[in-house]
């Protein structure tokens, strides 16, 4: 989109959620769908920007025409193609909206046997791909995401605003689930810039204010 203020702008998405694996067969995951992650790729391609996706295992089928995607499916292969990605291209804005795990485990070889009555797993901190993202691009406007249960608007708000000033992000979308209902808000340091109850419009939303900071 030609005159856009986001027209050729570099933009980096990622999306899904990560593996993390227990032995052969079985893996840790999340419930991320990809949809949010797809929904920007497209709101970024439609202002013209330069689009490059890495996309993890997702279920949210709608294929990303047009843009650069790498896939992913397990946490290890994730931190490779960040930490690749970024030593060999730097970007205007990041977005990084994967559900990416907390805890990692080293694996079984083979498949466990499930004749055992118990299963014990030992898991250890996961490093914090935005720390890496910001480290090997610093001068990149980061978007980060934040997700909660069942907790209050201001618990999300609280803890999404001390989750963007420690990772040093630009912003942060604060999303929550409850009973099949989604919602999210957009933060900046000091006040709330956008909310919505639907993936699409908070997307939507969340490109007004790009365009804006980067104009």
């Amino acid at each position: 989109m030609k005159g856009h203020a986001l027209a050729g702008k570099k933009i980096l998405i990622t999306a899904g959620p990560t593996w993390v694996p227990i032995d052969d067969v079985r893996v840790i995951s999340n419930t991320s769908s990809g949809e949010m992650g797809t929904l920007l790729a497209k709101e970024a391609q439609a202002c013209g920007m330069d689009v490059d996706v890495i996309l993890g295992p997702v279920t949210y089928r709608d294929p990303l025409k047009g843009v650069r995607v790498e896939r992913f499916k397990y946490f290890d292969e994730l931190l490779r193609h960040v930490s690749a990605t970024l030593a060999r291209r730097q970007y205007d804005i990041i977005l990084h909206a994967a559900a990416v795990s907390d805890y990692l485990l080293k694996p079984v070889p083979g498949k466990i046997s499930s004749a055992n009555p118990q299963l014990i797993l030992r898991l250890t901190s996961a490093p914090k791909l935005i720390d890496v993202m910001r480290r090997l691009n610093p001068k990149a406007f980061l978007v980060m995401f934040k997700l909660e249960g069942k907790v209050t608007d201001a618990v999300l708000l609280k803890r999404s605003l001390e989750a963007m000033k420690k990772a040093s992000a630009d912003l942060v979308i604060a999303n929550r689930f409850e009973g099949g209902h989604y919602r999210g808000f957009i933060l900046g340091s000091k006040n709330i810039l956008a909310k919505s109850a639907s993936k699409q419009a908070l997307a939507a939303s969340l490109f007004k204010i790009l365009k804006e900071k980067m104009a």
